[in-house]
């Protein structure tokens, strides 16, 4: 059995204030009211119920579900009740401030079939065309949604929408991910390739012009290998012919020889230049004598000033050297000075400081305890005392005391309220004077404190007088070592000076005798060198130079070609390395492009089979899409055409265009149909609904498309709901409704419910629509408004009676 509305209640809900029970438990629900009174918040609480959503507000405003709530509660619900084989069901909506809350509604079905074909609400009655008119050709628009209950095309649209990617190449990256990959892959591949081939190419040529190069050195090292790709192995073996390093490394070995002798020659030429031989030791004598005169004179002085600095400064080493150590000793004499004079500074200041702290001191200790002993003479609950004298003197009326009702006037002349005062003005100076003498406490406590750290600090580091008169005599003796040093300055200076000539006076003796001996045997040694290189032998007038000379550019001669040679083997070698190391890496992108070949291939491959299932599914598509199309055209074109026609025809007898739909011979893969007239006498298609209609027979053609398409579809809800859909008819058009409507109930067993706003007009469909059966029924309901404003619901149940008055007049 199908599923029949039991009840409708509503609490809060949009215009609707308080809870409104409606039963809906009968063939035809009539609801009227004046305008405002609640008609179409009823009917969109029905919906959002059994939806949980209100598509005429959202359409106007997202937002909707805010404003759903009666503004002067804080929450409200809708609830329905219907019954399917006996069973009830119940479908709810919690409402809040923010918006829906806790909805249960119908399934997404049937839900979706009670918005597009079940009910109609005033506001889309005008926009139904517009809305059919403008409708897209995707899969989810209403046009594609009616084409789908109508016919049953579940399959093949599932079938043509799972397929229509494929006409995109694009879209089928993104639905075969392999495919895409495949793509990436194979470009990739293609440029990798197309990089090796290039480096493949360049190593090539970087080869062909190594082995010209190494042709060219072998040429002028005279080697007889060719070389080339296949000999650089024997080649290589050639080069390592090792007589040129020997050759090199001997006469290096000479020339290193040749160069100490011409050194030694060179200082031989030079020293015997300076002087006769004779005046060496003549010149050592004299700077002994002199440095022994110093010594005689001075010596005894410098030694006796050295003790005392050393004993001065015990942990410093003095330098031996007579200058070097006066101006150490003086530079640390006089740092030892300042460091002295400074203690004995900061020692005498400590004393006067601890003096000065001690008076502070006391002067702090006698100032707290006079603020102590003023404190003390002070009362600690002046304040709150004053306080509660100035309270009471809002009691003082007369001379009797509010406390004890002494009469005042018995102990002085003065008035009471003036007395009080007078004692409050005392006690509230004495509470500042307080609080001034608290901070003025801490302040010296502080104060207190800070000497008594400072004193005990200064007590801690003071010098005795005994330690002060040494750093005082210490300092006494470094001033005068500092004296002593000043006088001896000159003959400190002076014996260093002798003593320089003393050591370069035997220096040069020694040298002297040493050149002597080192001069023969450099010249024997020359001879050897000059052999051994097979050159002429020194002559008995040669000097050392000029042998060395003459032998030295022999020996650059020799080096400068056995260089030539080396380097260029050095490069031959080299250009071998290089040689082999292209050819490795030639080898290695070989490697590389037979496998990045081989898998180029693969992914060409992959991606032909990939290509052949894809046009096959483009076959698929297209055959799918003649077989849908033809359906949809045959059925739309004469099955909804034909109801909607007769459906407007009844309504409007008199209006010579009738509204339908044509849709175009071509595809309907793209289902774009275009709303025309055509006249009842035939011819070429007129003009839109909206240019050859009235307003009334314009809303009439929405009422019956909507109808039309209420029943070209299965009903899975048996329901009929509309919201004041006479907008703009005429008495004639209105009768012909009420008999479609009651056509509709009675035979097509709908469940109907209308909301009109005119009285005479629910009056005649409460006529019209009354029960002509033992299990028809009619319930009319008129919302109204109470004094408080809360909205009243009165329905009225109409049964089937049969008319006896009749039968028994025949």
């Amino acid at each position: 059995m199908s599923l029949t509305l039991q009840e409708l209640e509503v609490l809060n809900f949009r215009s609707i204030r308080g809870r409104v029970v409606v039963p809906l438990d009968a063939q035809v629900i009539l609801v009227h009211g004046e305008n405002g009174a609640g008609k179409t918040s009823l009917l969109s609480a029905l919906e959002l119920a059994l939806t949980g959503n209100v598509q005429a507000l959202r359409r106007a405003d997202p937002n909707f579900a805010t404003q759903l709530l009666h503004r002067s509660t804080t929450e409200g619900s809708v609830q329905v009740r219907a019954r399917r084989d006996g069973v009830d069901e119940r479908f709810h909506a919690g409402l809040a401030a923010n918006g829906i809350q806790a909805a249960e509604p119908l399934p997404v079905e049937l839900a979706a079939f009670f918005e597009e074909r079940a009910y109609l609400p005033q506001s889309l009655l005008g926009q139904l065309l517009q809305i059919y008119q403008e409708s897209d050709a995707g899969m989810n628009s209403p046009l594609a949604k009616f084409v789908g209950d109508l016919l049953g095309l579940d399959r093949l649209d599932a079938l043509e929408a799972g397929l229509k990617p494929l006409a995109d190449v694009r879209n089928v990256r993104k639905l075969a991910p392999a495919w895409a990959e495949a793509e990436t892959e194979k470009s990739r591949l293609e440029r990798i390739l197309a990089d090796q081939r290039r480096r493949r190419e360049e190593a090539q040529a970087r080869l062909d012009s190594v082995v010209q190069e190494l042709a060219s050195l072998g040429q002028a090292l005279d080697l007889d290998e060719e070389p080339t790709e296949t000999t650089l192995d024997a080649f290589h073996a050639e080069l390592d012919d090792a007589d040129d390093e020997a050759a090199l490394a001997k006469i290096t070995d000479q020339r290193r020889q040749l160069e100490s002798i011409r050194r030694e020659a060179d200082l031989e030429a030079s020293k015997g230049a300076s002087g006769d031989e004779a005046d060496f030791p003549i010149a050592l004598a004299d700077t002994e004598a002199a440095l022994e005169r110093w010594h005689s004179a001075e010596g005894a002085r410098v030694e006796g000033l050295r003790t005392r600095a050393a004993t001065l400064l015990p942990s410093h080493a003095l330098p031996a050297d007579l200058i070097d150590f006066r101006d150490e000793a003086l530079r640390l004499l006089r740092s030892e000075k300042a460091g002295v004079v400074d203690r004995a500074a900061r020692a005498r200041a400590d004393v006067a400081r601890l003096a000065a702290a001690g008076e502070e001191l006391a002067v702090a200790r006698r100032q707290l305890e006079m603020i102590d002993n003023e404190l003390a003479q002070i009362a600690a609950n002046s304040g709150g005392l004053s306080s509660a004298l100035a309270e009471l003197t809002s009691f003082i009326t007369d001379e009797a005391c509010p406390v004890c009702d002494r009469n005042y006037r018995e102990v002085s002349t003065q008035p009471l309220i003036e007395h009080v005062h007078g004692k409050v003005r005392t006690l509230s100076a004495s509470a500042q004077r307080l609080l001034n003498l608290s901070r003025s406490r801490g302040e010296q406590q502080a104060t207190l404190e800070q000497l008594e750290s400072e004193i005990e600090g200064l007590t801690g580091r003071q010098l005795e007088a005994r330690e002060l008169a040494e750093l005082d005599r210490l300092a006494a003796t470094i001033e005068a070592a500092l004296a002593e040093f000043d006088a001896l300055s000159p003959a400190i200076t002076e014996g260093a000076r002798l003593t320089d000539e003393n050591v370069a006076a035997r220096r040069a003796l020694s040298g002297r005798q040493a050149r002597d001996l080192s001069g023969r045997a450099a010249r024997e040694t020359l001879q050897q060198v000059a052999a051994s290189a097979g050159q002429a032998p020194l002559a008995d007038v040669e000097t050392l130079s000029s042998a060395a000379a003459r032998l030295a550019a022999t020996f650059d001669e020799s080096v400068r070609t056995l260089n030539v040679r080396l380097a260029t083997r050095r490069a031959a070698r080299e250009l071998i390395a290089a040689g082999r190391s292209i050819i490795e890496q030639r080898e290695a992108i070989q490697r590389e492009m037979s496998a990045d070949q081989a898998a180029l291939e693969s992914a060409e491959k992959a991606l032909q089979q990939g290509q052949a299932v894809r046009e096959q599914g483009l076959t698929i598509r297209a055959t799918v899409d003649k077989v849908r199309s033809d359906i949809i055209r045959g059925e739309f074109n004469d099955r909804l055409n034909r109801l909607w026609r007769d459906l407007f025809v009844r309504l409007a007898p008199a209006e010579p265009f009738v509204p339908a739909f044509r849709i175009p011979q071509s595809s309907t893969q793209r289902l774009q149909p275009k709303l025309i007239t055509e006249h009842r006498e035939g011819g070429d298609a007129g003009g839109t609904p909206g240019a050859m209609l009235s307003a009334g027979n314009l809303n009439t053609a929405a009422l019956t498309l909507f109808l039309a398409l209420h029943l070209s579809v299965p009903a899975k809800l048996p329901w009929l709901i509309l919201d004041d859909p006479v907008q703009s008819m005429d008495d004639v058009h209105i009768a012909h409704l009420a008999a479609l409507l009651r056509t509709l109930s009675k035979e097509h067993r709908r469940q109907v419910m209308i909301a009109v706003h005119d009285r005479a007009l629910f009056e005649y469909l409460r006529l019209e629509l009354s029960p002509a059966y033992p299990d028809d029924s009619l319930l009319t309901v008129e919302l109204a408004r109470s004094a408080r404003r809360d909205t009243i619901c009165l329905t009225e149940r109409l049964s089937y009676h049969e008319e006896t008055a009749l039968h028994q007049a025949a």
